[in-house]
């Protein structure tokens, strides 16, 4: 288990619109400088309206050290994988993310969803370790816009 453990900083998207193409979801984590253990694994569940949630494209998941405005050192990924029963996304770390390190993750989904709203997805840190213990980092949140339905309101 982590003692120190990595903290959730925040999610963003590049598109904000339903239903848009080419958008990237990143996700946030600074882990501690003084942190016992590497990071081995991070794991993505959406906690809402999981159903107007578009597929992703794992092949094209990215892993940084930095945030997505001040993007630096690429980060080697292992397996990418889905729930496909909670969309749930696992991304693997190889090798493991030593300590004192922002990372950032990049999901690509097909599309945007279907639905405008608030989505949550909550972020998940494993250390590495033979059974290692989850922390749940933090929850982020990405809203997404009707762009017609707000021409009509507006």
């Amino acid at each position: 288990a982590f003692l120190l453990p990595p903290q959730f900083l925040n999610a963003r998207t590049t598109n904000v619109f339903v239903m848009r193409r080419n958008a990237t979801y990143f996700f946030s984590l600074d882990q501690p400088t003084d942190a016992d253990a590497p990071l081995q694994t991070v794991v993505i569940s959406p906690q809402n309206l999981t159903r107007h949630l578009q597929p992703y494209r794992l092949d094209q998941t990215v892993a940084f050290s930095g945030t997505p405005r001040d993007a630096q050192n690429e980060l080697s990924l292992g397996n990418v994988a889905i729930d496909e029963d909670t969309k749930a996304v696992t991304v693997e770390f190889d090798p493991p993310v030593a300590p004192g390190q922002l990372v950032t993750i990049g999901l690509r989904p097909r599309r945007n969803p279907r639905l405008d709203g608030i989505y949550v997805f909550r972020v998940t840190a494993i250390p590495e370790g033979e059974q290692p213990r989850p922390h749940i980092a933090g929850h982020g949140r990405l809203y997404f816009s009707d762009i017609e339905r707000d021409r009509i309101y507006r």
